[in-house]
Order: C-alpha cells, then sequence, then structure tokens
C-alpha cells in the first residue's frame, strides 16, 4: 500500500477516530480522508501533474498535514520549507527545487510575495484559498495514490549545519519504509495520540504523523512548539507519546510547573535529533517515568539507523550506567558499518564513520551528481557521523567528521568533553567546538549556559581537568544566555565557531 493510500485505509478501518487535533479543532479519518481526496483532486485540476513540485512555507497545522496527504495521492512532490528561512534562502531553495507552485501560511504572506512566478500552476494560502480549493472538487476518480516506488515524493532541504542546504530526493518507498521502521521499534498501536515537537518540514515532524495515520493514531498539531502548552497536554490532556528533541526536553524539565507533576497517559518519549547527556537522560526518567526510545539516524537523507530501546533504558537504570550514553544498535532492516575514510572497516573499539545501506535511503541530492556519487557508495550512505562498538554491539557517538577537533595530532571529540560539562550542576548548556590555533592546529573551546552565574571559567576548567586527558581540556569557556539553534533545535556549531573566532571573550 503505497502513502497515498494509507488514509483511505484509516477511513475504512478507524472512521469515527480523530486523525488530527489542534487546541481548538479535532477531525475524524472519515472528514480528513475526505477533504485530503477532494484538495488532491484540486491539485490535478489546476494543471499540476505528477513530479511538479510544489513549495509549502507553513507553520503546523491540519490544513498542512492535508496538503501533503493530497500531494501523495496526486503524485505532486512536496517541497517542504523551513519557515525561519530568510527571503534570499527561499528564493535560492525555489529556483533550484524548480517550483510549480506554492502555499504558505497567513503570517507568511509578506516573505513569500512573488517567490514562484514563471511557470506557476497554483499558489494559495492554507486558509480561505485551501477551502475554495477543497469545495471546489468532488475528489472522484482518485482510486489509487499515483506516487509509488521510487517516485520522488518530497525534496526535503537540509538544515545546512555542514554548509550550504541540499535538496535530498526522497522516494516514496523510502517514506514509507521510514514508517513502517519506526512503527516496528516502537510498537506502535491504534488508539494513541502522538505529538512531535519537530515541524512538519522536518522528517521526524512528518514521520510522527505517518506513524499515527498508518496506524489508527491521533495525532496532536501545535503551531509550533512550546514547553508550558506540551507540558499542559501531557499531563491533562492524554499525550501518550511524544517525539522531542533534547532542547526540547530541557525546556519542559526546567519549568516550575514540573515539580510534582505527573503524567498518567504517558506511555512513551521518543529522543533524538541532537546529542542528549546522561545527566538529563536521568532527569527524563525520575520525572516521566514512562519507557523511553533513542531513535539516531541521518534521518532526511537515510531514516533512522540506530535504536535504544524501552529495555536497554531499563537496563541502564539497573546498574548498565554506560548504556545511558548509547545510540544503540542497528535497527532491523539497516545494514551498519563503521569505515575509515577509505570505506574499510575500522576495528572493534576504533571510532569510524557510520555508513549504513537500507531501504530507507534517499534517491540522491538535487541536481548535484557528484555529491550524490560522493555518499552513496555501492549502496551504502556515508552520514558523516562517527562512533564506535563495544563488545555487546551497542554504538556509542563520537561526533560528526566535520566537528571532530584535531589538536596536535589527537582526535578529540566533542560529544565526550561536553557530556563531562553537562554533569557539572551550573551548567545548562554546552556546545564545544573548535578554533585554528597557529601552534596546535586547533584548540577546544566550551560555550556554556549557567544556571548560577556566579561559577567561573576556572571551576569548569578544573572540573574538566579532573575527568579528562589534558590535551581535551577546553583552552576557552566561553559564556553565553543561550546555543544558537537551528529550526530543528540542532546547535549551530559553525555559528560558534565564526562568533569565537572574530574575538569573543572568557567572561567568566
Amino acid at each position: 500500500m503505497a502513502l497515498g493510500d494509507w488514509i483511505d485505509a484509516g477511513r475504512r478501518r478507524w472512521p469515527d477516530v480523530a486523525c488530527l487535533v489542534t487546541e481548538s479543532r479535532s477531525q475524524t479519518y472519515a472528514e480528513t480522508a475526505d477533504r485530503v481526496d477532494r484538495l488532491a483532486g484540486a491539485l490535478l485540476a489546476s494543471g499540476l501533474v505528477k513530479g511538479d513540485r510544489i513549495g509549502i512555507v507553513a507553520t503546523d497545522s491540519i490544513e498542512h498535514v492535508e496538503l501533503i496527504l493530497a500531494c501523495f495521492k496526486a503524485g505532486v512532490v512536496v517541497c517542504d520549507l523551513n519557515f525561519r528561512l530568510r527571503r534570499p534562502e527561499l528564493e535560492n531553495i525555489a529556483a533550484a527545487a524548480g517550483l510549480s507552485g506554492l502555499f504558505w501560511s497567513e503570517r507568511y504572506a509578506a516573505a513569500v510575495k512573488g517567490l514562484v512566478t514563471a511557470g506557476a500552476k497554483l499558489c494559495s494560502d492554507l486558509g480561505p484559498g485551501l477551502e475554495q480549493l477543497i469545495a471546489s472538487s468532488t475528489g472522484s476518480g482518485l482510486a489509487h495514490a499515483a506516487a509509488r516506488g521510487e517516485d520522488i515524493v518530497s525534496i526535503s532541504f537540509t538544515s545546512g549545519t555542514t554548509g550550504v542546504p541540499k535538496g535530498v530526493l526522497q522516494s516514496e518507498r523510502m517514506i514509507r519504509n521510514i514508517t513502517y521502521s519506526g512503527i516496528r521499534e516502537m510498537v506502535i498501536k491504534p488508539g494513541g495520540f502522538r505529538y512531535s515537537g519537530a515541524s512538519l518540514f522536518h522528517i521526524s515532524g512528518i514521520g510522527s504523523v505517518l506513524y499515527a495515520v498508518a496506524s489508527g493514531c491521533t495525532s496532536l498539531l501545535l503551531d509550533q512548539f512550546d514547553a508550558p502548552t506540551v507540558l499542559h497536554w501531557m499531563q491533562h490532556r492524554g499525550l501518550t507519546h511524544c517525539t522531542l528533541i533534547p532542547t526540547m526536553i530541557s525546556s519542559i524539565l526546567e519549568l516550575p510547573e514540573i515539580e510534582g507533576a505527573t503524567f498518567p497517559e504517558l506511555r512513551t518519549i521518543m529522543y533524538g535529533g541532537a546529542a542528549i547527556t546522561p545527566a538529563l537522560l536521568r532527569r527524563m526518567i525520575e520525572v516521566f517515568d514512562c519507557d523511553l526510545f533513542n531513535g539516531f539516524g541521518a534521518g532526511t537523507e537515510a531514516g533512522g539507523q540506530t535504536m535504544l530501546g524501552a529495555e536497554e533504558h531499563r537496563r541502564a537504570m539497573a546498574g548498565d550506567h554506560h548504556l545511558l550514553g548509547s545510540i544503540g544498535t542497528p535497527i532491523l532492516g539497516v545494514d551498519l558499518r563503521l569505515c575509515d575514510a577509505d570505506m574499510n572497516d575500522v576495528a572493534p573499539g576504533e571510532v569510524g564513520e557510520i555508513v549504513t545501506r537500507s531501504e530507507t535511503v534517499m534517491s540522491g541530492y538535487l541536481d548535484q551528481p557528484e555529491l550524490t556519487a560522493r555518499s552513496l557508495v555501492d549502496g551504502w550512505f556515508r552520514a558523516g557521523d562517527m562512533a564506535y562498538m563495544d563488545e555487546e554491539g551497542f554504538l556509542y557517538l563520537a561526533t560528526r567528521k566535520s566537528d571532530m577537533i584535531i589538536r596536535g595530532g589527537e582526535n578529540v571529540y566533542p560529544n565526550e568533553i561536553e557530556s563531562v560539562l553537562a554533569e557539572h550542576p551550573a551548567v545548562a548548556g554546552v556546545s564545544v567546538v573548535g578554533l585554528p590555533d597557529e601552534h596546535w592546529g586547533e584548540v577546544v573551546a566550551a560555550v556554556v549556559v549557567v544556571r548560577d552565574d556566579t561559577v567561573t571559567t576556572d571551576v569548569l576548567r578544573e572540573w574538566c581537568r579532573a575527568r579528562l586527558a589534558s590535551y581535551k581540556v577546553p583552552e576557552q569557556v566561553v559564556f553565553m544566555p543561550e546555543l544558537p539553534t537551528n529550526a530543528n533545535g540542532k546547535v549551530q556549531k559553525r555559528l560558534l565557531v565564526a562568533m569565537l573566532s572574530e574575538g569573543a571573550e572568557d567572561v567568566g
């Protein structure tokens, strides 16, 4: 069954179950399927054909999900863009994508005005304009989804943490198998009430909705992540499953209302998307008292690659504490290797690049055959993430290849230093980067957000010195009120390097 057919199956199996829910509205599977059929028909009636590409610049909403599902059904390719991008960035992506149409939230109407002009077949807001399209169509003649197998259903532009955003070609086969993999690994069953803190333009955002649609669950859609609002839904409005990145979890746990809070319906939290510290993980276990899943992967390009499941989290808390630092083991259906720069397997215990082969790997990068050839080697995807494996087969992330610091010929992995600093009670957030140095090549710098503004750089360096080899101790410790993050909540290390290189001073 193809992606575009799932909502039809939901209408048959769970017609009266809530499919999509917001703060003010609830819509059943039957209602959603009817609207998706009509919208898919309207897309085709406008002159769009299979393979045409439409852009979306919008926050999360029922209409946003309906449009994505309608595109899957009609065979129109979704280019869901980061709504935080500036106009020049949007223009570059729109030109690269060759958009035939554009949809937007009203709040971004001015930002996208004239973004798609030449050859545009359909441009509309996701409010009254979308309702007019739905009202104009019967949705008849769409017995089966148009996009199947290797047909491209989405072009997802990467967050740009490693440079200029790239257009990732995602096939129906890829997205379908990512969804099935998540349902299998987390044992998702009908009747759950799910929320993802990641926006719909992110693979884990739309992925959470597709988990729900394919398995008879309900999806909560919030305009954007807001910690007090999410805590309220977790405590009082029946959320059973959440997918959150560590910065979101930390924001929730910092709220004063968290003290004494109980979560009677909460069954699981899936976390990932960025490194998490053992200290934050222990706090999660203490407060939420639910099953935890750590999902790791080059999601946009290769889906999920590893999982640390609920049983492994329980084992960690029972005494095997080292597992709290693990990203788990390869998930079913994923062949995983750790390789050197020449794609040779590294020895057990040594750090190597994660490379995987599975049905969840992308088709390539848009109009970048050379980059595609470097990233996909004989069917193996090179993620650029560095890790090592212990004797039991558990993987431990070292860093991204591009983030690794080489100080005087020694490889330094920022995650290790970040974990040590995060254990200090005064540290609320930390990111470690490498800075150019004439003598050492690179030196270690730590950017820290603190809870206690009386703590000094010397105190934190001494903390590291007692726990790390001397060459890993940060030469610089810089305090900031917050860490710069992108729309997916990942710390923008390149921005930190640029800021520090321009002369940020120690303020300890």
